[in-house]
């Protein structure tokens, strides 16, 4: 589990959450993102893990978007054609309210690494996705302000 704070209201990080595109803006390395339906898109991640540069190509489907629970589920497939191997993951989100402009973001997110990719082990591509998180949180957070003003 990640927990982060973004500094905008939860009705705001909500709405936000739901729109895949501008997701996408607040996650670098995400490229070519398309939607194809309503729950599904596709894109390319690419990803620098010490001198190896990943670029992982699937679909990214919404699972779930309870805004009573205020909990949304992601799920990601991706393959890396040239190294060989890929990423499964389930991300969940449960979004708190700490204040009128401050909501704490839970992420729980479970990942397979398959193949090649596999061998750089669990350990560091967790640290990877941890440091994702964070940069992803202060990314949505300038967004969310910008629009304010």
């Amino acid at each position: 589990n990640q927990i982060c704070t973004i500094a905008a209201g939860r009705e705001q990080v909500w709405d936000f959450l739901l729109d895949m595109e501008k997701v996408a803006r607040c996650l670098p390395g995400v490229e070519n993102l398309k939607r194809l339906d309503d729950q599904t898109y596709e894109g390319t991640l690419k990803l620098k893990i010490g001198p190896i540069v990943l670029a992982l190509k699937g679909t990214l489907a919404v699972e779930a978007r309870d805004r009573e629970l205020w909990q949304g589920a992601l799920r990601a497939e991706a393959k890396d054609a040239r190294l060989g191997g890929g990423v499964r993951a389930r991300i969940k989100m449960d979004l708190a309210e700490r204040g009128p402009a401050e909501t704490e973001m839970n992420v729980t997110l479970e990942a397979h690494v398959l193949g090649k990719i596999g061998e750089f082990g669990q350990p560091v591509m967790k640290k990877k996705a941890d440091a994702m998180l964070l940069d992803f949180a202060s990314q949505v957070s300038e967004q969310l302000a910008a629009g304010q003003s």
